[in-house]
């Protein structure tokens, strides 16, 4: 049986985890194959059952092969978890412990041979913890899932009544009581419960409660079920009247509540909490309301009870409002009134003299609670307390500091709430803690595929705050967490339901902020309304130039960011991006502060100063962008982006062109440079629909708006644009000082088919800016390659390369390094290819650009596989797929495929080959939109593929070799269409082109591959000595009709121009982007995606 490091989960809904990562398990009848399988894992399951469970009544058409085919998707989705045939049926070869529900049924049984209490309680909450909601709870539809649920229901509840039955035998009867009054008001005519709390009363000397508890489960038994209670039952009866005294306690009394819900994601800070306590006397929770501080020190000092000699003391103060009644509400609180007048509250000095008495002589415990209100008065009763009392410690909770010498502060924050596409997000604790809060109130809930979502949106929007959430959960009574989600912009109004026992601060949102909010003074209110305009948070000098009155002193602002950042409204936190500290505002809190600056009338003008600082920002460091500061300049706007894109959206829906364009302008080529082509589009044509900006600024929004429709593959309505922009006066763009023009001039030209030839970039030598120049080398060498062009395509690439690293700019270097790797692999020269592409891929990875070095790489492990090494070929490709597979990858996981079943059919593993192509063609059509080129390029490689099954094949089934060798030809149709009429990539042409020539050689006409290949030479304007499987297909011709033969023939299908090639191959030269006009003076038609370097 197979040792795997798969976890199938059943006690929730289905899911799967590999090294602790989730998995996709696949639709509905997936995951219901999967657990029907997992309840009976190493054993065989009848294909009959499997069917029934699956499909029920509604078996398909073909039952058997509709389950082989669910068993493949389902193998497909967990390689790692063998589903084997056997006999009539299949298995799930893996170890029993392998399925929760199987390891929690292991704990069960442990748990019923222990002896020791201490150990029961143990592994009861050990598999107790494995449950995540109800079992089964996205398959409960399904017939087969009754049983089990039934009996896990059943077994769930046993063990429950054993394990609270173990607390009470360790003298844990308090701990144990809150859980047993939820568990009989849930369960009332369950009389294990019921005697469970009639013992625990018992124990903790409440007599009149224990017998009423009786009375009511006596009441229930014989009007619901006409049944006297059990002897087990009456004898705990017996034993109150007989006034039996309660078991001693296993420690000192203590003051703790015992919680009555789950805790979940605080781990780490526990660990701090404690580590903290070992080495200091006085420890401060310190976070923002509702961050979960108060229900942390509970279960911190939960933790702590065991080890503390004489006892934990917990004290509430938020309902203690005057300072002077804070010690004597701690002396009731430890229980030490006694001897004092219930007429009269002791003095702050009695109180304060009868606490140092209490625990003069104590090792003790005390966790002062909600202490931000009282800051002052706790400061001192706490020094003095520890000054008098060596044995104790001082645990608190605070929205500010104490300040007293010696305190240790841990800061509280929400819950990290997982990142978009984060595999684990739904066993993240943030999640977890929504779910469980959810079920209190829906016990139907559940975090599913479908909900998933939602849950994250409410996470995120709510902050991770788990009292927000909590009060979120409340309202799932009456609301789907997709409404709770979408009605989050008014959360101050929807977020009122919570808790009646809390405190009423706690029990609605507008109530946990306002309290802190009050505790402002007027100048840290000021400045928290004014830091709500910024999205994405502020640092000092940004906040001292938006946020200050004119009347203020210099350091005004900094003192008020420090009172706001002590008293937990405002997060100081390194900026990884800007460097130095930045200060943010939970969403909450934002929203909060922006209602109070939309009250205070200040939101027009702090709207203005904040365009001025924006402005200002980007007229700074968008030039930056190309030149030595380049890296520092992207880390401050990858820094402000959120701010800097708000306030240019509030010019678009205000109408303000002047500083929309001027600021789209600035951001675009920051949008190049970080991978967001297509939202670049977007933002720089809200830009234009309002008039104004500076001309060459407006030339550069609509040349980067007409390549955003390029980007969608909309070049009927990019084209015409493109030529108005290149048709605007040379002052305002290849003539201007301002690069951006020049540069929206050159795209614009180029792209629009207007230049003679690519030449015409010789208009901007002699521009004044040298990063122009050395962008219009870069340009006509990637056009010239793209058409086939090739004369003078080095020296321009050099001459970029030289001017780039002149000017200091890394994106520059990084593009002509690439461009200058692929020509070196196409010249076969594999080791100068490695090195240009080693450098383009290091210059990209210094600039944090991911969306090009996925290609680098895929060239890099072409480079290896050319010189020969095809184990590092394939490890460099792993390396990638790996890293975009987490990612979801889209069409470069799909290139980064093809790119290995390309190298699988070098080293001659067909059945890896084939793999990869279909793997490659599912993620090209999941894409929709996309550049076709990439889809001929996985229909290339399919082709080979089937090629070279059709060779293996040739000698035992001709006919089958025949239908693949047809089946090959059809796709290399469609591959060249797509590149040459969708996308006009010579490139990718000729490497049709090539794979044609290996169909034909397959198919016994080598005398047609040999021409083939010459036209294929044609097309891309050289041979190309960097298409290994190309160079494959030579060896094998120059064998089969002698070199010189084959050198005859190549050479004359190399001297067939290319518009003559792509005719007599059945599609049209015209019909794709090329940026020049055709020789008969036709208009190209451009009308797809360009390649992209």
């Amino acid at each position: 049986m197979a040792a795997v490091p798969v976890r199938i989960c059943l006690l929730g809904p289905v899911a799967v985890t590999d090294d602790g990562r989730p998995v996709d398990v696949g639709g509905p009848r997936a995951r219901a194959l999967l657990a029907r399988l997992s309840l009976d894992p190493g054993r065989v399951v009848g294909a009959d059952e499997l069917l029934a469970a699956v499909w029920e009544e509604d078996l398909p058409a073909a039952p058997g092969n509709a389950l082989q085919a669910l068993v493949s998707r389902l193998r497909r989705a967990l390689p790692d978890v063998p589903v084997r045939a056997a006999g009539h049926g299949y298995l799930l070869d893996v170890a029993p412990a392998a399925v929760d529900a199987t390891e929690w049924e292991q704990l069960l049984a442990r748990a019923r041979q222990a002896t020791d209490p201490r150990l029961v309680v143990e592994l009861l909450e050990q598999a107790e913890a494995l449950w995540r909601g109800p079992a089964l709870a996205d398959l409960r539809d399904l017939a087969f899932t009754a049983a089990p649920v039934a009996r896990w229901t059943e077994l769930r509840l046993t063990a429950t009544e054993q394990r609270l039955a173990a607390v009470l035998t360790t003298g844990s009867a308090a701990a144990a009581l809150a859980e047993l009054d939820e568990l009989v008001t849930a369960h009332p005519l369950r009389e294990p419960f019921c005697r469970l709390q009639v013992r625990a009363l018992r124990l903790l000397g409440r007599p009149a409660e224990a017998l009423a508890a009786y009375e009511r489960c006596r009441a229930a038994l014989a009007e619901e079920l006409g049944l006297d209670p059990s002897p087990e039952l009456r004898a705990e009866q017996l034993a109150v009247l007989r006034a039996e005294p309660p078991a001693p306690a296993s420690r000192p009394g203590t003051a703790l509540r015992t919680p009555l819900t789950s805790f979940r994601g605080r781990d780490d800070e526990l660990s701090a909490v404690a580590a903290l306590l070992d080495g200091a006397r006085l420890v401060t929770l310190l976070g923002p309301g509702g961050a979960g501080k108060t229900r942390l020190a509970l279960e911190a000092a939960h933790r702590r009870a065991a080890g503390v000699r004489d006892g934990v003391w917990w004290v509430e103060l938020a309902p203690v409002a005057d300072a002077r009644l804070l010690p004597a509400a701690v002396l009731s609180a430890v229980g030490q009134r006694e001897g004092t007048s219930l007429e009269r509250v002791p003095t702050m000095v009695e109180a304060g003299a009868r606490l140092q008495e209490t625990f003069s002589d104590r090792r003790a415990l005390l966790v002062l609670d909600n202490c931000e209100h009282l800051v002052a008065a706790v400061a001192a009763l706490t020094d003095d307390l520890l000054a008098h009392c060596p044995g104790l410690q001082v645990l608190t909770t605070s929205r500010e500091p104490l300040g007293v010498p010696g305190e240790a502060v841990l800061p509280v924050g929400p819950l990290e709430v997982p990142a978009p596409g984060d595999e684990a997000a739904a066993d993240a604790p943030v999640v977890r803690l929504l779910a469980d809060r959810a079920a209190a109130v829906r016990p139907d809930f559940a975090v599913t595929a479908a909900t998933l979502p939602a849950v994250l949106e409410v996470c995120r929007r709510l902050d991770g705050m788990p009292l927000a959430l909590e009060l979120a959960a409340a309202r799932l009574r009456t609301l789907s967490i997709g409404q709770i989600a979408a009605r989050l912009d008014d959360r101050f109004a929807l977020l009122t339901g919570g808790s009646r026992v809390a405190l009423p601060r706690h029990q609605t949102l507008r109530a946990v902020v306002e309290w802190s909010w009050e505790a402002l003074d007027e100048r840290e209110q000021a400045v928290a309304r004014r830091l709500s305009v910024f999205a994405g948070g502020a640092t000092l000098d940004t906040a001292e130039q938006v946020c200050a009155d004119p009347g203020w002193g210099r350091g005004a602002v900094l003192d008020a960011i420090t009172g706001l950042v002590e008293k937990s409204m405002l997060l100081a936190v390194e900026d990884p991006e800007g460097g130095g500290i930045r200060y943010r505002m939970l969403e909450t809190i934002r929203a909060w502060s922006a209602e109070q600056l939309t009250a205070a009338r200040e939101r027009a003008a702090v709207e203005a100063a904040q365009a001025t600082w924006c402005l200002a920002f980007v007229d700074e460091h968008d030039p930056q962008l190309r030149g030595p500061g380049q890296l520092v300049a992207m880390a401050r706007m990858r820094a402000e982006h959120d701010d800097l894109l708000a306030v240019f959206q509030r010019a678009v829906a205000a109408g303000d062109g002047d500083l929309a364009v001027h600021l789209g302008a600035r951001l675009s080529w920051f949008w190049q440079l970080t991978g967001r082509q297509v939202a670049a589009g977007r933002w720089v044509t809200q830009a234009l629909t309002a008039p104004g900006g500076p001309p060459a600024l407006r030339a550069a929004c609509r040349a980067f708006s007409a390549m955003g429709s390029a980007e969608f593959g909309n070049w009927q309505d990019a084209v015409p644009e493109l030529r108005r922009v290149a048709e605007l006066p040379p002052e305002h763009t290849h003539r201007s000082a301002e690069p951006l023009g020049a540069v929206a001039w050159a795209i614009a030209t180029v792209f629009s088919g207007g230049l003679r030839s690519v030449e015409g970039l010789e208009l901007l030598a002699d521009h004044p800016d040298p990063w122009v120049v050395a962008a219009a080398h870069a340009m006509r060498a990637q056009v010239a390659e793209n058409i086939g062009q090739l004369d003078g395509l080095e020296a321009d690439l050099r001459e970029a390369y030289d001017a780039f690293t002149r000017i200091g700019d890394r994106w520059g270097r990084s593009l002509a390094s690439s461009a200058l790797g692929q020509l070196a692999l196409v010249d076969g020269d594999s080791s100068a290819a490695v090195r240009w592409f080693s450098g383009a891929l290091e210059l990209s990875e210094q600039l944090g650009t991911d969306d090009d070095t996925p290609l680098m790489r895929v060239r890099l492990a072409q480079a290896h596989a050319l010189a020969g090494d095809l184990a590092r070929a394939e490890a460099d490709i792993a390396g990638v797929l790996a890293e975009l597979g987490r990612d979801g990858g889209g069409m470069q996981l799909a290139m980064a495929e093809s790119a290995a079943g390309e190298l699988a059919l070098l080293a001659g593993r067909l059945a890896d080959a084939e793999r990869w192509h279909a793997q490659a063609l599912e993620h090209v059509r999941d894409a929709g939109s996309g550049p076709p080129q990439i889809e001929a390029m996985v229909q290339d490689g399919t082709a080979l593929t089937l090629a070279a099954r059709a060779e293996a094949l040739a000698g035992a089934d001709p006919e089958a070799a025949t239908r693949l060798l047809d089946e090959a030809h059809r796709r290399l149709t469609t591959a060249l269409r797509l590149a040459v009429e969708a996308a006009g990539d010579m490139p990718i042409a000729a490497g049709v082109v090539s794979a044609l020539a290996a169909v034909a050689r397959v198919g016994g006409d080598p005398v047609r591959a040999a021409d083939l290949l010459g036209r294929a030479s044609a097309v891309r304007g050289r041979r190309d000595r960097g298409n290994a499987l190309a160079n494959v297909t030579e060896a094998r011709l120059q064998a089969e009709l002698g070199e010189a033969r084959f050198e005859q023939l190549r050479a004359a299908g190399e001297a067939v121009p290319r518009e003559e090639v792509l005719a007599a191959l059945g599609v049209d030269p015209t019909g794709g982007w090329l940026p020049v006009p055709l020789p008969d003076g036709s208009d190209p038609g451009a009308r797809a995606h360009t390649r992209r370097r």
